[in-house]
């Protein structure tokens, strides 16, 4: 009897840490709520899988209604629960939960609970076909059914997330609920509110891409509609988000482009055979939304002349069509929306257009759409575009040769490069600042001949932009352009536009051209330094700014130049000018620099130079310095130095030094403790 009893108090000692987890999952603090939440599969091991799903889960459930914090990390972790609830056998368990969650107000919440759904598919799909067979059909279609058909629009925004992996797994004798899938998908991408269609369009890719793998003809009969549906929505926000999922679906298209799509399968309801209506028209599903389309487009008077009209989804299309030549018709017209937000985006994500629709469509069609957006009105569109030029003109570039065409190369002279020179002088400094990052990156693929002879006009007008981002972008990316560099015109521009940036009043901006001093030293050799001796000046002045970091960063530039030019050019041009400016200088935070750029050097100088011109400076007169913190640092200068002087320097120099900062006679803490160190360090150097 007294071994049951003592049993049973040992089994209520072990569990009481859980019941104590268990009570704060419901405590008001909710930074104690927070940590219980994260630890639940402590508290699902401890009780097993058999209570965790008949009592925690229950739990869990009822205390959904929580602050979103506590929710996110909820959704989380359910999304890894599967082992803890008994694995795939019972994974229908955490459907619940889930979709609590994926009901969820907050964004974040909702769409971290579709993640774990989609997690748990994943996993029950990986270890069990059969169990994945009855929580796919059983339990997440029917979700899927419930979340799309919600009253409320947050779920049916979650929906929208959930429709393409459950579509993926859908197993292959239930071709019916993937008919229905998809029939719900068409509902939303008509749904009277905007976030759903939204939603709709941002998933719009990687729902082609399910459908794509079971049916490849669906993605142009079924979904091509609904992409031109959600490309004339009255809201700019959905035409953005299907501008930037244009490129997976377009990829999807490019191998069947043969395929001809009819007018008539979106010129009416009557005459669709799939049950779609025309891209004006809403489905009866959605009759509250009646979407006007008629500003979803420019008018022809608002378009550039250079580019032919595109499809408004006001009249019939042509009906020799292929899938690509439309999704290609829709990008020409988002370049010209009356968003600028859509404009953007065409902007942003053109590059990838180009690799989704091949290089003919890049030739013909998307080079103009390109040229569109740089001569935009919207300064955010043209840096969207500049930011890309680079980019595009390798695709260019790289076109095949075609009989009758232009090579890449032409299109670049002829059609990019006006259009590049009108950016140089654009209204604003944004504009600029993104073209000068980008434009050295042309250098390498055009060549020298192109580059001497369109570019570096260019670069030499960017260099005297009064802007000084402008003119740090482009010394930042001049290794691309290092085979030009030579050219006596581009060098003799160099350094006015590097003295200017180094004294600017931002020290951010001297400090990064003092950062790209060694690429400049790589680039223009040491002739180029010898024979401007404004730039060696500029790099030990940099040792006297009022800026710590712009010190810290002229002595890391001095080591560099040394190992790029060598032992002998540092003797000459770097050591006398350290140490005038300790001897000169009646400031001691000046003698302090001076001796961390002691420090410093002394790694790449070799002893005899440390030896003779910098190691009496520390030992004879900064060891001795009224300045306690001069006196330290000659200290910390010494630790450095030690390994990189000979033995008999180290105790006949250095130790006698040290011995002096350690003694009674010195009252400074701090000189006492760095010296100690470099004893240490002193004593434990190999012989």
């Amino acid at each position: 009897m007294t071994t049951a009893v003592a049993q049973e108090e040992e089994l209520d000692a072990s569990l009481y840490p859980i019941a104590v987890l268990l009570d704060e999952l419901k405590h008001e603090d909710i930074q104690l709520r927070l940590n219980a939440t994260r630890r639940i599969k402590t508290i699902a091991d401890a009780l097993g899988p058999e209570r965790t799903r008949g009592e925690l889960l229950p739990f869990i459930t009822e205390t959904v209604d929580d602050e979103d914090e506590v929710l996110l990390t909820l959704a989380e972790e359910l999304g890894d629960f599967l082992e803890e609830v008994g694995g795939p056998p019972y994974s229908a368990v955490l459907v619940q939960p889930l979709e609590t969650l994926a009901n969820a107000e907050e964004t974040v919440v909702r769409e971290k609970a579709v993640e774990s759904l989609c997690n748990l598919s994943n996993q029950v799909q990986l270890q069990s076909e059969d169990d994945a067979r009855s929580l796919h059909v059983d339990h997440l279609f029917p979700l899927a059914q419930r979340l799309a058909n919600g009253d409320w629009f947050t779920s049916r925004m979650s929906a929208c997330s959930l429709f393409a992996d459950l579509y993926s797994r859908i197993p292959d004798d239930h071709t019916d609920l993937r008919t229905e899938i998809l029939d719900l998908y068409k509902c939303l991408v008509h749904d009277s509110t905007p976030m759903v269609r939204r939603a709709a369009a941002s998933n719009i890719g990687n729902f082609a891409t399910a459908v794509y793998q079971h049916s490849p003809t669906l993605v142009c009969e079924q979904l091509l509609p609904l992409f031109a549906d959600l490309v004339e929505d009255d809201q700019d926000s959905v035409r953005l988000i299907i501008v930037e999922n244009a490129p997976v679906f377009a990829a999807l298209l490019n191998p069947i482009d043969t395929l001809e799509v009819a007018d008539t399968s979106m010129s009416s309801e009557s005459q669709e055979p799939n049950g779609f209506a025309s891209s004006n028209t809403p489905l009866n599903c959605n009759p509250d939304r009646q979407a006007d389309s008629s500003d979803a487009r420019p008018n022809a008077a608002e378009r550039p002349s250079n580019l032919p009209s595109a499809p408004t989804g006001n009249g019939p299309l042509s009906h020799h069509r292929t899938a690509t030549e439309r999704i290609i018709d829709m990008v020409r017209g988002f370049s010209a929306d009356k968003s600028w937000r859509v404009r953007y985006m065409v902007a942003t994500r053109l590059n990838d257009l180009c690799d989704a629709l091949g290089p003919e469509a890049t030739r013909t069609d998307l080079l103009h759409a390109y040229m569109t957006v740089l001569q935009d009105n919207e300064p955010e569109v043209r840096t969207a575009a500049a930011f890309k030029v680079a980019d595009i003109v390798k695709k260019l570039v790289a076109l095949p040769p075609k009989p009758g065409s232009s090579s890449g190369s032409d299109h670049v002279i002829y059609d990019i490069f006006p259009n590049v020179a009108q950016l140089v002088t654009d209204s604003s400094q944004h504009v600029r600042a993104a073209l000068a990052s980008n434009i050295m990156g042309l250098a390498p693929v055009l060549g020298v001949e192109v580059t001497v002879s369109h570019l570096v006009e260019i670069v030499l007008s960017l260099l005297k932009d009064e802007y000084p981002e402008v003119r740090l972008n482009v010394i930042t990316h001049l290794d691309k352009v290092s085979f030009i560099m030579s050219i006596e015109k581009l060098s003799s521009e160099l350094l006015p536009a590097i003295v200017d940036l180094a004294e600017d009043k931002n020290w951010r901006v001297r400090l990064a051209i003092i950062e790209r001093i060694p690429l400049l030293a790589r680039q223009l050799g040491k002739d180029f330094f010898e024979e401007n001796n404004k730039l060696g000046d500029l790099c030990i002045s940099w040792l006297g700014d009022c800026v710590f970091s712009i010190r810290e960063a002229a002595i890391k530039n001095l080591r560099a130049l040394t190992e790029i030019f060598g032992l002998e050019w540092a003797k000459k041009y770097i050591v006398p000018q350290v140490t005038d400016m300790y001897d000169e200088s009646g400031n001691y935070l000046l003698r302090m620099t001076a001796l961390h750029a002691i420090g410093i050097l002394s790694e790449v100088l070799g002893p005899e130079t440390v030896e003779e011109s910098f190691l009496p400076i520390v030992t004879e007169r900064a060891s001795r310095d009224p300045v306690p913190n001069v006196r330290f640092c000659s200290a910390k200068t010494l630790n450095r130095v030690i390994p990189y002087v000979r033995e008999d320097v180290r105790e006949s120099k250095i130790r006698p030094c040290l011995m002096t900062l350690v003694d009674s006679s010195e009252k400074d803490q701090d000189v006492n403790y760095f010296a100690q160190q470099a004893l240490l360090k002193l004593s434990s150097c190999p012989t």
